[in-house]
Order: structure tokens, then C-alpha cells, then sequence
């Protein structure tokens, strides 16, 4: 019989943080720079060290962000707040509720970080699309600026209208004799 070898894996070793991370207080963190509060931690879902690891540079844009835990895996997840102009419908911290049950675990742990010294974000100004433009001067009829007609009255013409093109169907005829 063959002896098998059994190679022995490396040790896992924790990625270096990105950044700095400092807990301040028991719910307020700096991230690089950035304060952070811990608006929600169900079933104690914020470890700062787990945190530190997953951490990266692209969730410095969000509001919010929001980690949750599935297979002792820890995932993040950045949000936007309801009036910021960049997100789409489903990036909005309003549908956090909807993010947690379609894509985590059932009854997971998870934490909510709302970023304190986000830039504030002017709201969406709504406007109207373009066929309802309302700076359009009204519609007008124009005298033509040709020679008048030899009944005396000028020709009117629409503005911006094409002219219509008159025509007859002609029906061709047939040779039946």
C-alpha cells in the first residue's frame, strides 16, 4: 500500500488593515480619519478587528455601511441616505429591511455605521421632461411677406407647422375591350 503525505496548510494569517481604525467610545469609530457611529448592532454583530480586515477604501463614498455575518464570513455593504442625489433606489438606507431579507442569512448578526462627517448633499431638484418645456412662446399665425394675392388679403402661414401636401389616388384604368 502507498503511504500518502499529508501536506500541512499554512497558517491562516489576518490581512494587514487598510486603514487605521480606532474605537473612540462604545459606539463611535474613526475610520482613516472618518467618524462612524454605531447606529445598530443586533446580536452583537460589530467586531472592530473582523472589521478592520474586510475594510476597503471604496465604502469611504457611502453613508452608511452595514456589515452582517454569514459562515463566520463578515460581509459589507455601503449605503446612501434617502435624499442623496447618487443613489439608486435600492442603494438607499431606507431599504435596509429589504436587503436583509432577500440577501442575508436568516436571523444573522449585523451592525449599521452612519458616517457623522459625511458632506451634505443638496436634494434632487425635479424637472420636467422635455416636451413639457413652458418657456415656448404660443403658437402664431405670420403674413407671408410675398406679394398679395389679387383678391387683397395676405396668405397666412403656421409657424414651425410643415405645409400639407395635397394629393389624389389615381386609378389606373384597365383595357377591357
Amino acid at each position: 500500500m502507498a503511504e500518502r503525505t499529508v501536506k500541512e496548510r499554512p497558517e491562516h494569517k489576518p490581512a494587514e488593515p487598510i486603514v487605521e481604525i480606532l474605537q473612540v467610545a462604545p459606539d463611535m469609530i474613526t475610520v482613516g480619519g472618518r467618524r462612524y457611529q454605531l447606529v445598530l448592532d443586533h446580536k452583537h454583530g460589530f467586531a472592530r478587528d473582523k472589521f478592520a480586515e474586510r475594510y476597503m477604501d471604496i465604502l469611504e463614498k457611502y453613508d452608511y455601511i452595514v456589515g452582517d455575518w454569514g459562515y463566520e464570513q463578515l460581509r459589507l455593504r455601503g449605503f446612501y441616505r434617502n435624499d442623496d442625489r447618487r443613489a439608486n433606489k435600492d442603494q438607499q438606507i431606507s431599504t435596509l429591511q429589504d436587503y436583509l431579507y432577500e440577501y442575508c442569512n436568516f436571523g444573522c448578526a449585523y451592525f449599521v455605521l452612519e458616517r457623522l462627517d459625511a458632506p451634505a448633499v443638496k436634494p434632487r431638484r425635479r424637472s420636467r421632461p422635455p416636451h413639457h418645456r413652458s418657456n415656448r412662446a404660443p403658437y402664431t399665425e405670420k403674413t407671408s411677406r410675398q406679394a398679395k394675392p389679387a383678391g387683397g388679403k395676405a396668405e397666412t402661414v403656421a409657424k414651425n407647422k410643415p405645409r400639407k401636401r395635397h394629393f389624389t389616388i389615381r386609378t389606373r384604368a384597365t383595357n377591357e375591350e
